[in-house]
């Protein structure tokens, strides 16, 4: 990252460094373990860069698909299907622009061409997970969109690393799949408050959903127990760091409410 301008580097930081985002930008460091677990020789200060880059990104774009802004995804690969980046007036004015460009900056020129399709098969897969009406049909479509998210990564890094490895690839898939259940589970009120969802869960909805977790959480770790406690950690950071980011939205708004009212009280 040090090739970026002053500027879009600061701003890029700070942007890492909102609560919101934590449980995005610690996702290398898991990756980069288990790519040792596996074994494989890589280029851990390139790899954990890109993959900074791309969760960070990740993050931002769901941030701004959540608000309401479902276009975004068609926005964001427009801008991406120019692999030059620039830093001009856009990044300067925007999160989201900022972290299109930063990417660009950390996706190999080989791999381009791969990581737009999957790009846009991802967002296809977004779009199509908003329409589900079922818990049955969401599930699916948020394992998918887990196992395109995780493949993703891999392709990224794949410059990186001395040789492909089709386990690595299948085992950061399946362990995409099952976190993006996890957070559906923690989301999934707010996403029904919000309007995102297009059917109204049930009880028993929630009660599928934590079975899926817990069948296919359980299956990944007797396949590899050496890793339970990260997985473990993982789920922990996650819901700690939504509830964290919760509250501080909810003290920006009271202080935000504070802050109009404070004339007509005095």
């Amino acid at each position: 990252m040090e090739n970026l301008p002053s500027n879009a580097s600061r701003a890029y930081q700070d942007l890492a460094d909102l609560p919101k985002y934590q449980h995005f930008v610690r996702i290398p460091d898991r990756i980069i373990q288990c790519v040792n677990y596996f074994g494989i020789a890589c280029d851990h200060a390139s790899a954990r860069t890109r993959l900074h880059a791309y969760y960070l990104f990740i993050g931002v774009v769901d941030d701004a698909i959540d608000s309401g802004r479902i276009d975004a995804g068609s926005s964001v690969l427009d801008c991406l299907s120019t692999p030059c980046p620039v830093f001009g007036e856009a990044a300067r004015r925007s999160s989201l622009n900022l972290i299109i460009e930063v990417l660009k900056c950390n996706i190999r020129g080989a791999v381009y061409p791969l990581m737009m399709n999957k790009l846009k098969a991802l967002y296809r897969e977004v779009v199509s997970e908003r329409g589900a009406t079922s818990i049955d049909s969401y599930i699916e479509h948020r394992k998918t969109v887990g196992s395109l998210t995780a493949e993703l990564s891999y392709v990224l890094i794949q410059p990186d690393m001395h040789v492909e490895h089709e386990g690595l690839l299948e085992f950061m898939k399946q362990v995409g799949a099952v976190g993006c259940l996890v957070d559906s589970l923690i989301d999934l009120n707010a996403d029904r408050r919000f309007g995102l969802l297009a059917f109204r869960p049930r009880p028993s909805d929630y009660t599928k959903l934590i079975a899926c977790i817990l069948r296919d959480g359980a299956r990944l770790s007797l396949q590899h127990p050496r890793l339970c406690g990260l997985f473990l950690r993982a789920i922990g950071d996650n819901v700690r760091d939504r509830f964290r980011a919760d509250a501080n939205v909810a003290r920006e708004s009271f202080v935000s409410d504070r802050k109009g009212t404070a004339p007509g009280v005095a």
